[in-house]
């Protein structure tokens, strides 16, 4: 167990140093490349025109800046140019006897968390750009505010609205877990009938039998990847909480408008780890409360029902608690990065309490509905 609880860290640590190293390839117009070839000064020398090559790929040509001031590839001297107009990426890079002295781009992003919405094309920035427009309009309540847009106003109402379109799938996720509270005695019953023999035959009869009692309550494949179809949309939000900020407002409307951003005692697109401090905190005891409880009314249920529990799903039931602690630690983590995923994530924590509430409320009158059914 200790092994594994090692793993797991040295795994989570791996990861988050190779999605922070992360670098975009040679031979491409990306951020990092762009910002690693450097200007000549008086101190630093620049980038001779192989190593542009290398990290840019092979410029394209704008006939009529070419015609104005064509490239002399015997000196290296003159300006190359890189025209991705579908992407809206555009970068210009001036030499002088083979050094960088000028460089100017537009459309490249440190990562797609610091582009401003509606700088890509396609469906998912499509998705993106509308939540960010719903965020926008309801940040002055849809104009009921009149020239007053607040930002926490707006990420307020954009959560609870999404929260609330995603409870059919919460509810249907609570019913799954409820079937599978009703079929544990007797899948358990199973695996105590067949338990010490390994022969193929004999876990090929057990294997059939857990899956008739998975038919008999109706416990599907599909139902268990119910919680997954909430992912993509929360993906979207958070990248909407992380753009927003960057983003013109004359995106949405005239560029006279301006978002008030201001939260309390910080900003919601402060990145200040030391302002952000409370919201992060806020953020990991709300967390850690929700799984608390959620953890406290499985036991509860265990007990109630005399529910016989093998080693291995104690062992399993061990694991989870690890990682729900880890989870807790990395989402107060990222909190202090970025004060509005702080908020929008207390909205959401605060929400899910909410939910776990009065699903706990009608548990007991669901499961009654349940057992007649089966």
């Amino acid at each position: 167990m200790k092994k594994t609880k090692l793993l797991l860290v040295i795994l989570a640590i791996a990861l988050l140093f190779g999605v922070a190293g992360c670098q975009g390839k040679k031979g491409e117009v990306s951020y990092s490349n762009f910002n690693s070839i450097a200007v000549k000064d008086e101190d630093t020398a620049g980038t001779n025109y192989y190593n542009v090559l290398i990290l840019l790929g092979s410029p394209t040509t704008s006939t009529g800046l070419v015609a104005e001031e064509p490239f002399d590839s015997t000196t290296y001297t003159g300006k190359m140019y890189w025209d991705q107009s579908e992407e809206g990426v555009y970068v210009e890079i001036t030499l002088e006897n083979d050094e960088v002295t000028a460089k100017t781009q537009t459309g490249l992003y440190e990562s797609v968390y610091r582009t401003p919405i509606g700088a890509r094309t396609g469906v998912w920035e499509w998705i993106i750009t509308q939540i960010g427009r719903f965020t926008f309009y309801a940040s002055n309540l849809f104009g009921l505010l009149g020239n007053t847009y607040l930002y926490w106003l707006g990420l307020l109402i954009m959560t609870l609205v999404i929260r609330t379109l995603g409870w059919p799938i919460y509810a249907k996720s609570n019913d799954m877990t409820y079937k599978m509270n009703m079929a544990q005695p007797e899948i358990a019953k199973v695996q105590e009938k067949y338990r010490g023999r390994t022969d193929q035959a004999s876990q090929q009869r057990m294997q059939l039998e857990t899956m008739e009692i998975y038919k008999k309550y109706k416990i599907n494949f599909f139902g268990c990847l119910m919680p997954l179809m909430q992912m993509p949309i929360f993906i979207a939000m958070y990248q909407v909480v992380q753009r927003f900020p960057l983003t013109d407002t004359a995106l949405f409307t005239d560029a006279t408008v301006t978002m008030n951003t201001t939260f309390l005692w910080t900003d919601l697109g402060n990145t200040a780890w030391l302002a952000n401090l409370p919201l992060a905190i806020i953020v990991g005891g709300t967390m850690f409360l929700s799984q608390w409880l959620m953890t406290k009314r499985q036991k509860a249920q265990q007990k109630q029902h005399n529910r016989y529990v093998d080693p291995k799903t104690q062992q399993s039931q061990k694991m989870m608690k690890f990682m729900m602690y880890f989870m807790v630690l990395m989402m107060a983590y990222i909190a202090i990065g970025n004060a509005g995923i702080a908020f929008y994530w207390i909205i959401g924590n605060c929400y899910q309490l909410f939910q776990s509430y009065i699903s706990h409320r009608q548990a007991d009158k669901r499961q009654a509905q349940l057992r007649k059914q089966f």
